[in-house]
């Protein structure tokens, strides 16, 4: 297993190269182009069907594991929804050459669109694959014994994940055809697949379930590498937002270089300031309160847009109810962990580099996707 998952990481790698290597020796057959693509995607298939034979779920877990193993189901069954599709071009190329001359750029861009489609799909499958080991590992209850916080802590922040693994596999639902995800950005199911899995991976640092096997392990510290590099274009987004947020950003990554003994503070207060200053200038208050006049007035709190608000106005040139839900549940969630990491340094007790780092990562990830969504809704 664990060579057929370094294996896998080495195939996602060179994904796209492949297509590219397809694509430029297509001949009039596409089915020889799908019947390439599926060689790249079937060891992401195989993948995700033995890590849903290892995976055992604790009574606690369950229903978060559910939810993200039928996200999953759905989205493997919408890669073999491709190969019934790919029939279409059979039909077509028996017509007399006289007709397929005329279709043939058309037929090309149809393939060349729907084998991006499935790629992105097969990214998003070897992710949740990971993610489902991962969440099958929390015990919040381990958390709740071993930092010795109220139950009402550990019990928000099981909720908040609980939570957006529902709607995250309600945003899967609403996807049925792979014209549904060309009619959405390109980043929006790859990047709820990453919130998804720098969620469950913030918790996991504090206490995971004893697990014999530490392949899932690799995979998760693979994809941790991954991730890091994917959100890296944080500061960037930033300095392009506003100059002034990057301040508070840098100051986090580097009072956890530094080693300060008051570190864990410095980020802590870092990253609140920084995740509330990004939302109020991407959502502020005279164009929410203006949008939020035509849709709820339930929306305003004493007369000010409220945190759900501010996202779905950010959200809103997206017209895709689960995706904004799936979006506020997703902020929710991070200011959950943002809480629960403070209760945790006023107890006293010192959060480890990995702890923060995977802090780090979260709130990378959160801003990553937030600003992305603003930028496409302009």
């Amino acid at each position: 297993m664990n060579d057929n998952l370094r294996s896998v990481s080495n195939t996602f790698l060179k994904l796209r190269e492949d297509i590219e290597r397809i694509s430029r020796s297509l001949q009039p057959s596409y089915v020889d182009f799908y019947t390439g693509l599926d060689q790249v995607l079937r060891p992401i298939q195989q993948l995700h069907l033995e890590v849903a034979r290892m995976t055992t779920i604790p009574d606690l877990a369950s229903s978060r594991i559910a939810e993200i193993a039928k996200a999953n189901q759905h989205w493997q069954d919408m890669i073999e929804q491709a190969k019934a599709s790919s029939r279409v071009f059979d039909g077509l190329t028996r017509m007399h050459e006289t007709w397929t001359r005329s279709l043939m750029p058309l037929q090309d861009q149809i393939a060349q669109l729907q084998a991006e489609a499935k790629l992105l799909l097969g990214c998003v499958t070897h992710r949740l694959t990971v993610s489902e080991q991962l969440f099958a590992g929390l015990d919040f209850e381990a958390i709740r014994r071993s930092i010795a916080l109220p139950e009402p802590t550990i019990l928000k922040l099981q909720g908040s994940i609980t939570e957006l693994a529902t709607t995250y596999a309600t945003l899967a639902e609403s996807i049925h055809t792979y014209q549904d995800i060309t009619r959405l950005p390109d980043f929006l199911l790859p990047g709820a697949t990453r919130e998804m899995f720098v969620a469950g991976h913030a918790v996991r640092v504090f206490r995971t379930l004893d697990e014999p096997d530490e392949e899932p392990q690799t995979a998760q510290l693979e994809l941790v590498t991954e991730l890091e590099t994917e959100t890296s274009v944080c500061i960037g987004l930033l300095q392009t937002l506003d100059p002034g947020l990057a301040t508070p950003y840098r100051g986090a990554r580097d009072a956890l270089h530094r080693g300060n003994p008051d570190r864990a503070r410095h980020i802590l207060s870092s990253l609140r300031e920084l995740w509330n200053h990004v939302l109020r200038h991407i959502a502020p208050d005279e164009h929410v309160l203006a949008w939020v006049q035509g849709n709820h007035n339930d929306l305003l709190r004493e007369g000010r847009p409220t945190r759900k608000a501010r996202v779905l106005y950010v959200c809103r040139n997206l017209n895709h109810g689960p995706f904004a839900d799936f979006v506020d549940q997703d902020t929710r969630a991070l200011v959950k962990l943002l809480e629960f990491f403070n209760r945790v340094h006023e107890l006293e007790s010192k959060l480890t580099d990995d702890q923060l780092r995977a802090l780090l990562l979260r709130t990378d990830s959160w801003l990553v996707y937030i600003l992305q969504i603003w930028k496409g809704s302009r």
